[in-house]
């Protein structure tokens, strides 16, 4: 499947200071970031993600991710092709937050009835080795987060080169050493409860990996890794 082209690095629009996601992308997009993620937990429709694309002008815009468990297929096969007549190849269509016994079969039924959505314009949240399998066949890759650098190599291994592998870290953006590391040192779900430095502060990442080159030598499982946030400066100019 050919994988979609996402840059090598994007951000997770965060709605910051009580402004909208539309007006945060706006913001992102005029960084140069190719790519804008819009976070699927906070969604309330799927209005506000065509939202983000028709404030934007050339970025690519990616639901990450749509739960196929709160929307219907019809309703994001509409969303596509509405956006996609309107502006073509912006919408990147991320999928996932299957639950109960069958997971995979939910997601495959899923995408049955997502026929009107190609596969190169889908990615899907994945983590285990079959829905790895299933992102490699029926999506253009897999949107992976929190994950080591050793488990980012043996999705890569798994899915081959030529699928995207977009992976999603979170990152402290704060310019002063000692305040990003006392944030990060936070447990996660503190971190959406920061009052920002700046609009953009407290923002995500994620980075599309094309190769398994990024090595650390750890074998630490990721939900132990999670727990101390990335800090770094992320965004231009901090």
């Amino acid at each position: 499947m050919p994988k979609i082209e996402l840059g090598p690095i994007g951000a997770v629009v965060s709605p910051g200071d009580g402004n909208g996601f539309a007006e945060t992308a706006v913001e992102l997009e005029e960084l140069g970031y190719p790519t804008i993620w819009v976070p699927g937990g906070r969604l309330a429709d799927l209005s506000q993600i065509a939202e983000v694309v028709r404030a934007t002008k050339w970025a690519r815009v990616a639901a990450g991710i749509i739960s196929v468990d709160r929307f219907a297929a019809d309703e994001v096969a509409a969303l596509f092709t509405d956006l996609e007549a309107t502006h073509p190849g912006r919408l990147v269509v991320g999928l996932g937050g299957a639950h109960g016994r069958s997971p995979l079969r939910t997601l495959a039924a899923y995408l049955d009835r997502l026929d009107s959505v190609p596969a190169t314009s889908r990615v899907m949240a994945a983590l285990g080795p079959r829905m790895l399998d299933l992102a490699g066949d029926r999506a253009a890759g897999a949107f992976p987060i929190l994950v080591t650098p050793d488990y980012t190599a043996t999705a890569r291994a798994r899915l081959g080169a030529d699928a995207t592998l977009a992976i999603e870290q979170f990152v402290v953006v704060e310019p002063d050493p000692q305040r990003a590391r006392a944030m990060a040192r936070r447990p996660l779900g503190f971190l959406g409860k920061l009052p920002p430095t700046r609009r953009t502060s407290g923002g995500w990442a994620s980075q599309t990996t094309r190769s398994p080159t990024l090595r650390t030598g750890s074998s630490t499982p990721w939900w132990r890794w999670a727990t101390p946030i990335l800090s770094r400066r992320l965004f231009r100019g901090s």
